[in-house]
């Protein structure tokens, strides 16, 4: 720790306190003997300053060199960088918390520490360095507020990206047992009739043997896509696995299942994918139907979609089948 007697108005190595924002447009002089009181501390190159399991009892401007800002972790990636003239410290001291954030020095560096009954006097003896520490607060909760919307909007976009197959763009897995958990918790009879269809491309093996896996991934986008295409708002597709799909109806028979079955199946048999300039032999699906009784759970009327998607194959493929 130094005395900043020193450095105030020394010829040399003099502290310009005017170029810094915190005391713009301030007069200096009245505030000498405050400034005076406040220590010089020498910090190290990455030692805290300011540390979410300690308290702060101190106002820090920095005077020589470079702090970053983590949240979480110092190995996190920074959120901000202070240099010299910026301030720290303040919302910690003021509402006696522990800080939020751990501000680390990147180098050496010079900071003024100034207590809390220093910083109150100054406030009391000038407008203006009252009026430039608000507008430092105000952009310090602004930038906390924009860290904080920026902090939801990632975890909505990754949690989105959780639940979405990126080969297909269609539902994953993930998104499905959440669905499943859902439907569990609540009544179903609000979407009664419901009816579960399973989907499987029809001897999609031979195209990853016969073309390549880069063509098979082209089959299964666009398979799913014109499926999708043929689907109401309110009906659900997923990647159920592999080349599997499922389709949920709510509010559907198995009457009308089977004819958004022949829709869906029709589309698929329409498709034109093309190979070195000649089209593929058609892609094909088959589907098996199962309506929810209104007594069994979810996942037992997906596995009797699943053992129609079964019967479906075994009569020959590019057809759906229905059970019981």
């Amino acid at each position: 720790m130094d005395d900043l007697s020193s450095a105030i108005g020394s010829n040399d190595d003099e502290i310009n306190f005017s170029e810094m924002p915190l005391f713009n447009d301030v007069e200096i002089e009245p505030l000498e003997v405050l400034l005076r009181q406040c220590v010089m501390q020498n910090i190290v190159d990455g030692e805290l300053i300011l540390d979410p399991g300690e308290g702060n009892h101190f106002f820090y401007l920095i005077l020589r060199g470079v702090f970053s800002v983590h949240l979480d972790s110092t190995s996190n990636l920074p959120i901000a960088t202070l240099s010299v003239g910026e301030c720290v410290g303040e919302m910690s001291m003021f509402d006696g918390k522990n800080p939020s954030a751990y501000v680390k020095a990147n180098g050496t560096a010079i900071v003024l520490a100034m207590d809390s009954a220093t910083l109150w006097e100054m406030i009391d003896l000038s407008h203006g360095f009252c009026r430039n520490l608000l507008h430092i607060l105000s952009k310090r909760v602004r930038m906390g507020n924009t860290v904080v919307t920026d902090s939801l909007l990632i975890q909505e976009q990754h949690k989105r990206d959780a639940t979405i197959d990126v080969l297909t763009g269609l539902q994953n897995r993930r998104w499905l047992n959440d669905l499943l958990l859902r439907l569990d918790q609540v009544s179903l009879d609000d979407i009664a009739p419901l009816t579960i269809m399973m989907l499987d491309i029809d001897h999609f093996k031979r195209f990853n043997d016969n073309y390549g896996h880069q063509l098979g991934d082209e089959v299964l986008a666009k398979v799913a896509d014109v499926m999708q295409r043929r689907l109401r708002p309110i009906d659900k597709i997923a990647r159920y696995g592999g080349e599997e799909f499922i389709v949920i109806l709510p509010s559907s028979t198995v009457s009308a299942a089977k004819i958004v079955a022949e829709r869906l199946r029709q589309g698929v048999e329409s498709l034109r994918i093309m190979n070195e300039g000649k089209p593929l032999v058609p892609v094909t699906i088959s589907i098996g139907i199962s309506q929810w009784n209104g007594c069994q759970d979810i996942e037992s009327t997906i596995s009797s979609a699943d053992k129609a998607l079964y019967e479906a194959k075994s009569h020959g493929r590019n057809r759906f089948s229905c059970y019981p």
